[in-house]
């Protein structure tokens, strides 16, 4: 049981949530609590004591210092009260930084292998939870020595009381990790459910439309119910074996205060102990039991918390075989020349790209054309530097991808999606996201052709656009995010299918715009608009994962079949 604890705690301060001043306060707080407690029982003894003799100025000394040890302690209880709250706002704050900045770090596999309930789950749900391990532990670690201590007292009292406290303790501390064990089993398997249960949810808000159409109402009620059924069966168990706990321990400690009672009266009617003695073991056993309660709450919260600590450490560690390395180099000198050189890829055991090769010069508009899965998507995938190569390679300034700093890098490589994401915020915020220059923004915006539709609306740059930018039209949302683009100052601009779902007026805007932005910028476009294509410099044509054309839109529709059939489509 001490192991599984041991795994627990140590795992969580693993993720990077400490502070070791904080931690020492929290720490030092709960020591002190914990001691100032252990004299009120050796007071409250003393006082009976000198008041059954009549001794009423060393019973008076007493008493002061009980009203003392009272006050202590209640200082103590403020100060852990503080640290906790201290700490608490450190840990909590820096795992959700910590939580945000791996997931924008991480591959595509990465949502595949964590889905987003588990992920929104762990961020909002279970930090708030783990980051009270730090305080349950020095708890449970003072708890502990203070239980010690008043055993070690009442052993001294009388060596027969002592081994009955002891014996009934350990019995209580086999019978309580026993029972968490199997409750920390269900409490993992509810959570599995739980999971399910959210991401379900989930995709009916994402798939309303397509559930009406459908009629899947019904359906889907049968997979929730399924979850919701092992869910409950799982929370019944957890609860039975919880039971169990507050049941049984308690009654074990119970039996145990009859026993050492019965002990101490029968001593006294002896003539062996006085009632000062009585008022002394009953304060010191009450203290084990009232301590051994805590101490188990500590425990229980920590284990409660194992399921927690692990999906948090599953985000922040998370690994697969074709996670990539960044390298050092921190050249920001980029021209944007790129060549892909006998680049070969495959993804799930399928081979999707087949020995390619091709370079781009800088400053210049390229378009990448092919039929639905030619692999058109995987060459920007692997230019965003989201999966790992098995053959080939690939440069960028005559410097492999792979050898740039991920700063560097991501700061001189951006795309342009055919549904870009724009944030519930204000335009001006969402492009501060990347710059906050005012200046720079209102440039960037000229640039994209945006500006003007900006400064007509009420509110201009500090417009608030709702639901991923729900209240603007999809080619004004499309504008704003490539004058997002622009502000990242980044040489090489991925466009991918910008223009299939604009309108003929925001399209020709967009080609007018690509116009210009060549000028300073390497442009790759994927595309099935024939216009696009006759305004690019080169055409790429895949099929299959292979190069299988490469040159000017006159070019290929004289000598390239695959490019013709693209055309006549």
């Amino acid at each position: 049981m001490i192991k599984q604890y041991y795994l627990v705690i140590k795992k969580y301060f693993s993720l990077g949530a400490n502070n070791k001043k904080r931690l020492f306060h929290l720490f030092f707080s709960a020591f002190l609590r914990s001691l100032s407690f252990l004299l009120i029982p050796f007071t409250t003894a003393k006082i009976v004591e000198y008041a059954t003799t009549k001794d009423y100025t060393i019973a008076g000394i007493y008493s002061l210092v009980f009203l003392i040890s009272s006050l202590f302690y209640v200082l103590c209880h403020h100060y852990n009260y503080v640290a906790y709250g201290k700490y608490s706002i450190f840990a909590h704050n820096k795992l959700q930084q910590l939580i945000i900045n791996k997931i924008t770090t991480y591959d595509e596999n990465f949502s595949k292998t964590i889905s987003t309930p588990y992920i929104v789950n762990t961020a909002f749900n279970d930090i708030g939870k783990i980051i009270q391990i730090p305080d349950e532990t020095f708890d449970a670690l003072t708890e502990l020595i203070t239980i010690i201590i008043a055993l070690l007292i009442l052993s001294k009292v009388n060596i027969y009381i002592g081994l009955i406290a002891l014996i009934l303790n350990i019995i209580s501390v086999y019978a309580l990790g026993k029972n968490m064990k199997k409750k920390n089993y269900y409490l993992s398997g509810q959570r599995k459910y739980q999971d399910s249960i959210s991401g379900l949810m989930g995709q009916v808000l994402d798939g309303n439309k397509e559930i009406k159409s459908f009629n899947m109402k019904e359906n889907l009620g049968i997979y929730l119910e399924n979850y919701k059924k092992h869910w409950t069966k799982n929370y019944f168990q957890k609860r039975k074996y919880n039971d169990n706990i507050f049941v049984l321990v308690p009654t074990i400690l119970g039996f145990g205060k009859i026993l050492v009672y019965l002990v101490l009266i029968y001593l006294i009617l002896q003539g062996k102990y006085e009632v000062s003695t009585l008022v002394l073991v009953i304060g010191y056993y009450e203290n084990v039991e009232s301590k051994f309660h805590k101490f188990y709450d500590c425990l229980d919260n920590i284990s409660a918390n194992t399921t927690r600590v692990d999906r948090t450490y599953n985000i922040l560690n998370y690994k697969t075989k074709n996670m990539l390395e960044f390298g050092e180099n921190q050249t920001d000198d980029i021209l944007g020349e790129i060549e892909f050189k006998n680049v070969s890829f495959t993804y799930e055991k399928q081979e999707v790209m087949k020995n390619v090769s091709f370079k781009i010069p800088p400053k210049s508009f390229t378009t990448i054309v092919g039929k639905s899965g030619s692999g058109k998507s995987t060459i920007f995938r692997l230019l965003l530097r989201l999966y790992k190569l098995n053959k080939g390679e690939i440069l960028l300034d005559n410097e492999n991808i792979y050898n740039y700093s991920k700063e560097v890098y991501s700061t001189n490589v951006a795309i342009v999606t055919q549904k870009p994401f724009i944030f519930d915020m204000s335009i001006r915020e969402n492009l501060s996201l990347v710059d906050p220059n005012k200046e720079h923004q209102i440039e960037a915006c000229k640039r994209a052709g945006v500006h003007d539709f900006i400064m007509s609306l009420k509110n201009g740059y500090n417009t608030k656009l709702i639901s991923d930018a729900g209240n603007i039209s999809a080619g004004q949302k499309q504008l704003i995010a490539l004058a997002r683009t622009l502000l990242s100052k980044s040489e090489v601009l991925l466009f991918d299918e910008v223009t299939s779902s604009l309108d003929m007026n925001t399209s020709k805007q967009i080609i007018n715009i690509l116009k210009n932005l060549k000028k300073d910028h390497t442009i790759l476009m994927i595309t099935h608009k024939p216009q696009l294509m006759k305004l690019a410099d080169e055409i790429i044509v895949i099929d299959h994962g292979r190069l299988v054309g490469k040159g000017t839109h006159n070019e290929l529709i004289k000598n390239n079949k695959y490019y013709q059939v693209l055309q006549n489509k």
